[in-house]
């Protein structure tokens, strides 16, 4: 074992012991320092406390720190110890002043719907306008796909609005198979427009296969949009071919940034629905690769991973040529994303796989080492 491995499973194993010595709300005020290691290091350090000692601080400071930034990372790292009393502090917080804040309550009622969230839910989408809350206001929404008074609003809400928030109800109604909302993606990707490939890949995702012949027709009067390529994989039209295709797209240095985003972005999509060949193809692609595209292909991967961190970690630790590799790659993925909530899920999920695994398996040594290589 590497002393870097040895070192990742004690930090996992026991809490710092200098954390013990040091006091909490210091380490709390930490997490808005102006230099990035220190935040970073307040961070780790509150995750390897006991939860019985951490938990009621990162509580208070949640709700009542003066520091708003402050408030913000201790929400997110509170959602990684999964407390029993998180339900009700999410609950006082729906409407909080900080954006932020809102958006982390947001997003964490997507993981854990709860039907007595539905009415203040959908009074809040009367009022939300903040262009990076919204769409995890909207997320939370369709995780109860069985609410008619839900399904109207957001069935609503793709017709109405900037592109950019259209365009993010689309993909959330995709992600969460919403096949009440078929009809109206499909008139979306009938019209050529801003939406029109997201509303592809949505139906995509749902599943509709009567589609593919109008996405077949769309790459034909197109440039095969990289979308469009993701889509008939996932409606299993040729798949293993989409995914050469999109590959060939991004190993070529003189296509546009605007393709090459795209088309990380589509194999990126086709891994988040559990097409491990996809995640195998980024893989290669960050050894073919440099520069812009590469960090593409980074990027695309480590949404991958904390759009479906289980299947990610399962496929990593499944083979050993593969693990170091994947490592480093979501370690640039995640230095590029702006995700600290789903990050922080990540980290929750890496810590439960270490401890439910037995002493001295593959699963302890990989997670202990991701845990290390991401550095939370």
């Amino acid at each position: 074992m590497t002393s870097r491995l040895a070192f990742a499973v004690l930090t996992v194993l026991v809490a710092a012991s200098s954390a013990a010595a040091q006091d909490i709300k210091t380490i709390l005020s930490r997490l808005s320092a102006f230099d990035y290691a220190t935040r970073m290091d307040a961070a780790r350090t509150l995750r390897r406390l006991p939860g019985p000692e951490v938990v009621p601080a990162l509580t208070e400071a949640a709700r009542s720190h003066a520091d708003q930034f402050v408030r913000y990372r201790t929400l997110v790292l509170l959602t990684g110890f999964r407390d029993p009393g998180t339900p009700q502090l999410m609950q006082s917080l729906i409407r909080d002043r900080n954006d932020r804040v809102r958006e982390v309550v947001y997003r964490w009622y997507e993981q854990h719907p709860d039907p007595r969230s539905v009415p203040g839910l959908l009074a809040a989408l009367e009022t939300e306008q903040a262009e990076f809350v919204r769409p995890a206001l909207v997320r939370a929404l369709a995780a109860h796909d069985d609410n008619a008074a839900v399904q109207r609003a957001l069935l609503a809400e793709t017709a109405r609005g900037l592109d950019f928030f259209r365009s993010a109800v689309v993909e959330t109604l995709g992600e969460h198979k919403a096949m009440y909302a078929v009809d109206a993606i499909a008139r979306l990707a009938a019209v050529d427009g801003p939406t029109q490939d997201d509303a592809v890949l949505a139906l995509a995702r749902i599943g509709a296969r009567q589609w593919v012949p109008l996405i077949k027709e769309l790459m034909l009067a197109a440039d095969a949009v990289p979308a469009r390529h993701a889509a008939l994989c996932l409606l299993d039209d040729d798949c293993p071919a989409q995914i050469i295709a999109l590959s060939a797209t991004l190993r070529n240095a003189n296509a546009a940034p605007a393709v090459t985003r795209a088309a990380a972005m589509a194999l990126g999509a086709i891994a988040e629905e559990g097409h491990d060949s996809a995640l195998a193809a980024l893989l290669t692609l960050s050894g073919q690769t440099s520069g812009r595209i590469r960090d593409e292909v980074a990027a695309a991967f480590a949404s991958a991973a904390i759009s479906a961190p289980e299947t990610t970690v399962t496929w990593i630790d499944a083979s050993a040529d593969r693990r170091a590799a994947a490592a480093e790659l979501l370690r640039a993925g995640f230095e590029l994303l702006e995700e600290d909530f789903a990050e922080e899920q990540f980290y929750a999920t890496l810590r439960a796989a270490y401890w439910g695994a037995p002493e001295s398996s593959p699963t302890r040594t990989i997670t202990a080492a991701l845990i290390d290589r991401l550095e939370f």
